[in-house]
């Protein structure tokens, strides 16, 4: 698949610490009004060297144990963002979520191009039949980039969805395939 400027979309595995301290810069040197715009309470997020090692501790486990896994958004050879995946009921289903690091890439249809690889990935690595997302409601970007790779909208709902998040309206939307491994694959690559 290519994006807006020609370039192949690409998703990988995250493969080491480089790509989990990439990831938890994005956090830790994110701004309060843009944590906030995504539903993340500056206050809760972890120290770095703790989420590091937790993270690290996480990515040795066998799939089935997993507590996330990371896909890292290639563009022109630089990870750009990624999707994680957690909740995992490896062969059942599992929760996604995605971020794109880079704004200067944002708003020009690459978030929708390398969600919906990641999760055509998610679903073949994992086995799954339903995929969910629950962005916050106030944070449009996310919203649109779940209707345009093809998710359902389930329902609006008040939560604490997860340890770095504050209370908040979130959206619940869901992606499902069919009960063989094929049409999986065929239905995740062919929703965006």
């Amino acid at each position: 698949m290519e994006d807006a400027t020609g370039s192949q979309v690409q998703v990988r595995l995250f493969v080491g610490q480089s790509d989990y301290e990439r990831m938890i810069d994005y956090f830790l040197g994110a701004d309060e009004v843009f944590l906030r715009g995504m539903g993340v309470d500056p206050k809760k997020l972890p120290d770095r060297q703790a989420w590091l090692e937790s993270a690290l501790l996480d990515h040795q486990r066998l799939d089935a144990e997993k507590e996330r896994a990371y896909l890292a958004w290639i563009h022109q050879g630089v990870p750009v963002g990624h999707s994680s995946l957690s909740k995992i009921r490896l062969g059942e289903e599992a929760f996604i979520h995605l971020h794109l690091w880079v704004g200067g890439l944002r708003q020009a249809g690459l978030g929708t191009q390398y969600f919906s690889a990641a999760a055509a990935e998610f679903v073949r690595a994992f086995r799954l039949r339903r995929l969910y997302c629950e962005p916050y409601a106030e944070n449009p970007g996310p919203n649109r980039v779940l209707v345009k790779a093809g998710f359902r909208f389930i329902r609006r709902y008040r939560t604490v969805p997860g340890p770095i998040n504050f209370e908040q309206d979130v959206n619940q939307y869901v992606l499902e395939f069919p009960a063989d491994s094929a049409g999986r694959q065929a239905h995740a690559s062919g929703g965006a």
